[in-house]
């Protein structure tokens, strides 16, 4: 697939520009940190599921040598890079269901625009300053929610039976919150 060439910015590359950045490099480039940002978090070269996909048949000590040995890797703070050592552990000890609609859930957020990333972890937040007994009745909607297919789910959300049970915020922070969800047939 031939790529399509790079919209022309003002002053994109142009010597004596007044934009007071550095120039874009293009998707693939770090994004700078800004005061107050926990700054850019580490996966594998191209998408985690699709590293992940890629080295499933190779040992947990393997997968961590790989990650090891990954001039990006190598770049990450020490505690980033034990942060990341962790994940990669956790994720192995998964029951292989649940780390398939992890990784689905990974490579759903990883594909959101900045702004669509943002909702999600601006619900996540808020979803986090409800009332426990609040939270508890989310979490029973957003597991029921799971098992319909995601075309369908803002249907649900928008019915009269959720519409009484849940605040418009409410049903918001699950519309967001379920973006990144994967569909999971009922059993």
């Amino acid at each position: 697939m031939a790529s399509s060439p790079r919209p022309e910015y003002p002053g994109a590359g142009r010597t004596g520009s007044t934009y007071p950045g550095p120039p874009y490099l293009g998707p693939g480039s770090p994004r700078p940190s800004y005061p107050g940002s926990a700054g850019p978090r580490y996966s594998p070269p191209g998408h985690l599921g699709d590293w992940l996909y890629q080295h499933r048949g190779a040992s947990l000590q393997d997968q961590e040598r790989m990650l090891r040995a990954d001039p990006s890797f190598k770049g990450l703070p020490p505690a980033e890079q034990q942060r990341v050592m962790q994940q990669l552990q956790q994720v192995d000890r998964m029951p292989e269901a649940r780390r398939q609609r992890r990784l689905a859930r990974a490579e759903a957020l990883e594909r959101l625009t900045p702004q669509e990333r943002m909702l999600v972890t601006n619900s996540a937040r808020m979803w986090a300053e409800q009332p426990v007994a609040r939270q508890g009745l989310m979490r029973g909607a957003f597991r029921d929610l799971r098992s319909v297919p995601p075309e369908q789910r803002q249907t649900v959300l928008n019915s009269e039976r959720y519409r009484r049970m849940f605040s418009t915020q409410e049903r918001d922070i699950l519309t967001n919150m379920l973006r990144v969800e994967p569909y999971e047939p009922q059993k």
